[in-house]
């Protein structure tokens, strides 16, 4: 029988919204190893005074572009789960309304056996006594793709038709309106329903219920499918540039694109308002430390890590 895992770690607000992309990359400031603390993300809770779990891990294992992706595996240390709780979890810094949002990522799973975890994507928002579930898109031993929904007072999971075979990448794309969610696989719609919970959402959780098997993710983008196709968002980091990184006076920026607007943050999300010249930044004025770039172009946003020194 499984067991319930009982309590899941409070996520630390941290800054997100600038990036529209999240690929896991080193350019992002993810390091190979254990995803808890980095750039926000943190795993399920232990119990209070406890480590957070340490094997859902930045790898280099698999990926779609890049060198890296996120991975969620079988927690060792504790037994399967009722209920898909184990994992990784981000907040995404801003309120994204539940009706009027498209959110997607690239997703590839090892196994599909009786034995296997099933995993699950999830968003969470503040309801009026706590935390609620306002997407769940599930992806199930057998093969299925399962999207929750309520329709009147009953709350179920719908059978999409959609399936996943293993060890096979597959692009998800969901689009929020006000007529309700929109599920797509590879490009393909397969389900289009009611919403689960009509609430705001500000947290993204991949997770699973700790069974045998993995899960890579990748090149997770919030409100910029609409204007980017699959193939541009993963040729984004090869069209902008910047240099020299770190950087003493003069940041450029490298592109065959018009440069529509440029913004600077520091790692507290804070925005620091800056002037593109020529494809230049003069950021000779900030302190030193660690910043975050974000370039819009006429193809779509890019966003990289900087060091000022």
């Amino acid at each position: 029988m499984k067991k319930v895992l009982l309590g899941l770690c409070v996520v630390a607000a941290h800054f997100i919204s600038a990036q529209s992309l999240i690929s896991f990359e080193s350019a992002e400031g993810y390091t190979v190893g254990n995803v808890d603390g980095q750039q926000g993300w943190t795993t399920t809770s232990t119990g209070a005074g406890s480590p957070n779990i340490a094997n859902q891990t930045i790898s280099t294992e698999d990926f779609v572009s890049g060198s890296q992706s996120l991975k969620i595996t079988k927690e060792a240390a504790f037994p399967g789960q009722t209920n898909p709780i184990v994992g990784a979890f981000k907040q995404i810094g801003s309120s994204i309304p539940y009706n009027n949002f498209v959110l997607s990522f690239d997703i590839k799973i090892t196994e599909q056996t009786a034995n296997s975890s099933l995993y699950e994507f999830q968003t969470v928002g503040a309801g009026p006594t706590g935390g609620v579930y306002v997407i769940r898109l599930r992806f199930s031993e057998s093969g299925a793709i399962l999207a929750a929904q309520t329709v009147g007072t009953t709350s179920s999971f719908a059978t999409t038709t959609g399936t996943w075979a293993p060890n096979t990448w597959y692009r998800v794309k969901i689009e929020g309106t006000a007529n309700g969610l929109t599920y797509y696989l590879n490009g393909a719609q397969i389900f289009s329903g009611a919403f689960f919970q009509e609430y705001p959402f500000t947290e993204m959780r991949f997770v699973h219920d700790n069974y045998a098997g993995s899960a890579f993710i990748d090149r997770i983008a919030i409100n910029n499918e609409a204007s980017l196709s699959t193939v541009e968002i993963a040729e984004i980091a090869n069209m902008v540039s910047i240099y020299p990184n770190p950087v003493t006076d003069v940041l450029h920026i490298k592109t065959k694109d018009r440069i529509k607007s440029a913004a600077i943050y520091d790692m507290s999300g804070k925005k620091i308002n800056v002037r593109v010249k020529d494809s230049q930044i003069d950021v000779s004025a900030l302190q030193n430390g660690n910043y975050i770039i974000t370039v819009q172009t006429d193809k779509g946003e890019f966003s990289d890590k900087f060091i000022k020194k």
